[in-house]
């Protein structure tokens, strides 16, 4: 009994090291990913929103309101060019296969997408993780958000985009995304 004991002691202090070894090692690091997640937020904006020269958060009231009727918005910035809102850039989280997929829409004040990018998702590299190449997000720009888009298996049409192989979740959750951005769209333009 007395052996017991006393390996249980040894695996509670070992324990007790590892996990205070990791709260060292994240509260040492946590700046530098922070860091990390706000140059790779600001990429974003630049890719999907070429033309603008800066841009700016939502009004913080408009945001937590707009965030109340849908949970899944995260992120919503005015892009603009020479001191005029030329658009937006809406950042929504969609369910995927492997869980979360955080969708980057940008679009002009008509409603047109101008680009579209993928930030953190868990998609199986090879198949869903697919669809965060060029090959697949550029077919969403020059689309408008004033109709619905949709997922064809097959081919892409007027308003669709063809699925990534073998990930029909993955584009329909990234298509979800971008139909979300959609229902925002008339507030975002004319608040």
């Amino acid at each position: 009994m007395k052996d017991v004991a006393k390996m249980g002691l040894i695996l509670m202090a070992f324990c007790l090291v590892s996990a205070l070894a990791l709260s060292m090692t994240y509260g040492a690091t946590i700046d530098v990913i922070t860091q990390s997640r706000a140059a790779t937020d600001i990429a974003n904006r630049r890719e999907v929103m070429s033309e603008a020269d800066d841009f700016a958060p939502l009004d913080e009231g408009l945001l937590v309101q707009l965030q109340s009727e849908d949970a899944t918005i995260l992120d919503v910035h005015q892009a603009y060019k020479q001191g005029e809102v030329i658009g937006h850039v809406v950042k929504v989280s969609s369910q995927g296969f492997g869980g979360a997929i955080e969708v980057i829409v940008g679009f002009d004040v008509n409603g047109e997408i101008t680009g579209l990018r993928l930030g953190t998702h868990a998609e199986t590299p090879g198949l869903g993780a697919n669809a965060a190449n060029p090959e697949f997000y550029e077919q969403f720009e020059g689309m408008t958000l004033t109709r619905d888009i949709i997922v064809d298996k097959t081919s892409a049409g007027d308003n669709q985009v063809q699925a990534v192989t073998a990930a029909t979740i993955t584009s329909s959750a990234v298509t979800d995304g971008v139909n979300r951005v959609g229902k925002l769209l008339e507030r975002l333009v004319n608040p």
